[in-house]
């Protein structure tokens, strides 16, 4: 796999740059990027990041709204404005809960799907209503449902938009043993940016700005310095500074298929990822979603 500079005139002051995430926190592996982004950008996030309320020791509200809390500030330490940002605030809870109702031959399909058709057309407004000129969404991995969720809804929203440049950044895949990068097999072009001193220590010091997703971060931490490390075997700058340093991002192939799962294998999807006991599979609970917003009435 091949990387490349970020793609000339990308992020000129004139362009209309929308990013779209699934969770408050999802903003922080791509400070960088967010800092270099125009003036004019928008940020949009599907869900309100309640889903570890009950770890928390908090309720889901109070839970959910600290998360946006501390995205807007985080936002705003990187020099974007309140205006610019969009929370959705769909419950990861009930989103969950949805995703299993999908692969339950006893509920009725029709209206657990009126869940994510209306994610699906409120993204395609806020798309519609922005008229960007480019694009970037969590990239389709298999690692978390509620990312392949949102790359789903953003690719539904831009389906009749081909002159739209659209992007999607990597998080993690395979039980997060792929973090914030692209997998060595892929195929499709993949862009980087370098990060300065200077953007690098602006978003070391965003990681504090999350005390609800401190021991994420911290797990996070720990295992992309043994990446870092490993980095050096390529030749590059390691340790967690030199991964972090890096920011990746790619084009979304305009023909993929989002019936069959990213690594064509449901146990490969959503490694230990269930709702109350049941497992996530991406046959049974995102490919049929992926079918009815794909589809080209989303009402």
């Amino acid at each position: 796999m091949q990387t490349a500079p970020t793609p000339p005139g990308l992020l000129e002051p004139s362009r209309r740059v929308l990013f779209v995430f699934a969770h408050p926190d999802d903003e922080l592996p791509y400070a960088g990027l967010i800092s270099r982004a125009p003036i004019q950008s928008r940020f949009l996030w599907i869900t309100n990041g309640d889903g570890l309320a009950q770890e928390a020791g908090m309720g889901l509200g109070e839970y959910a709204d600290a998360r946006r809390l501390e995205s807007t500030v985080a936002m705003r330490t990187l020099g974007v404005k309140a205006d610019q940002l969009r929370f959705l605030g769909h419950s990861e809870v009930s989103i969950y809960r949805n995703f299993t109702l999908l692969a339950d031959p006893s509920a009725r399909r029709h209206e657990v799907l009126g869940l994510f058709k209306a994610i699906g057309a409120q993204v395609e407004a806020e798309v519609k209503a922005f008229r960007p000129d480019v694009v970037f969404t969590l990239a389709w991995q298999g690692g978390h449902p509620e990312h392949d969720l949102t790359h789903i809804a953003t690719r539904a929203a831009l389906r009749d938009m081909p002159e739209v440049r659209f992007f999607e950044l990597p998080e993690y895949e395979l039980a997060n043993t792929v973090l914030l990068r692209f997998p060595p097999w892929r195929r499709d072009p993949v862009h980087e940016v370098l990060l300065t001193p200077s953007e690098l220590g602006l978003k070391k010091r965003l990681e504090g700005l999350y005390p609800t997703q401190d021991r994420i971060i911290r797990q996070f931490r720990t295992a992309l310095s043994v990446l870092g490390v490993l980095s050096l075997l390529t030749g590059r700058r390691g340790g967690l500074d030199g991964f972090m340093s890096r920011e990746t991002f790619g084009p979304v192939p305009a023909k993929r298929d989002y019936r069959r799962s990213p690594h064509s294998l449901d146990a490969l999807e959503y490694v230990g990822d269930d709702f109350e006991g049941t497992p996530i599979a991406y046959s049974t609970m995102i490919a049929p979603l992926a079918d009815a917003l794909l589809s080209r009435n989303l009402r």
